[in-house]
């Protein structure tokens, strides 16, 4: 046996309603509610018309710029990275790799006694600030503490890189 299509019709609108998230009560600005055969229990005489505007239901238009424009995707945040041993050079290079801007590397000497050099590109980074993997908002400057040779980042007394340079020290 077929079933009636003049019943069958107010439950499917019934179900497509409920699927859409609709209520098929009076929303402001919305028609009279919609009653069915499956909402009231008793048959009705009106035939069912796709969903309209007017039934309640929304209805979503496509804008042309909703679908011809990019949806921006989230970057991440930028971390600090890790440039402890590396040269400068090298760390600028990573800013660079990481899309952050290398001006934002600020260079000073490691130690008290000893002057930055113009060109310290081959200089080895001892220390930065902020630490790595801390994240870094748009207006961070990033610190590295450099040393001739790495070896030095180790040797200090009292923030000198030579003891008879330490104020503190006894000869």
């Amino acid at each position: 046996m077929v079933p009636n299509p003049r019943r069958l019709a107010p439950s499917v609108l019934v179900g497509v309603l409920a699927l859409a998230g609709c209520s098929g009560g009076t929303q402001t600005g919305d028609a009279a509610p919609v009653t069915s055969a499956a909402t009231t229990g008793t048959p009705t005489a009106t035939t069912a018309s796709p969903p309209s505007a007017t039934a309640g239901t929304p209805t979503a238009t496509p804008t042309a710029t909703a679908s011809t424009a990019p949806t921006p995707t989230p970057t991440p945040d930028a971390v600090m990275p890790a440039l402890h041993s590396r040269t400068y050079e090298q760390a600028r290079t990573e800013f660079s790799r990481q899309d952050l801007s290398p001006a934002r590397l600020t260079a000073a000497a490691q130690h008290k006694d000893v002057t930055l050099p113009r060109d310290h590109d081959g200089w080895y980074i001892c220390d930065t600030s902020p630490r790595p993997g801390t994240p870094l908002t748009a207006t961070t400057t990033v610190t590295v503490r450099l040393a001739k040779d790495f070896s030095d980042c180790t040797t200090s007394f009292n923030g000198y890189l030579y003891e008879e340079n330490d104020p503190a020290s006894t000869p």
